[in-house]
């Protein structure tokens, strides 16, 4: 009989909570980035305070819990299958 490998959808969700992170910095700091090109490089305090608000913290943990929940589901789906396969 197997079991849910949670370890594995862990490090999943860690992966995937991080590269969300990453997209929200880089999308909501565009502006900043394209302006210290050319030698204007904003505080890192404006960064963060730009990027990382309420809204976005929101979403990023919205899209986690979702990721987490769906590998999760899939996870037991696959081994429902071949618990009826044995």
């Amino acid at each position: 009989m197997e079991k849910v490998n949670y370890k594995k959808i862990v490090i999943r969700t860690l992966l995937k909570f991080l590269l969300i992170v990453l997209i929200v910095f880089v999308a909501n700091s565009w502006p900043s980035i394209k302006q210290s090109y050319s030698g204007n490089v904003p505080p890192l305090d404006y960064w963060l305070d730009h990027s990382f608000k309420i809204s976005n913290i929101i979403l990023i943990f919205g899209f986690t819990a979702y990721f987490y929940y769906k590998d999760l589901t899939d996870q037991r789906e696959l081994v429902e299958k071949a618990n009826k396969q044995s």
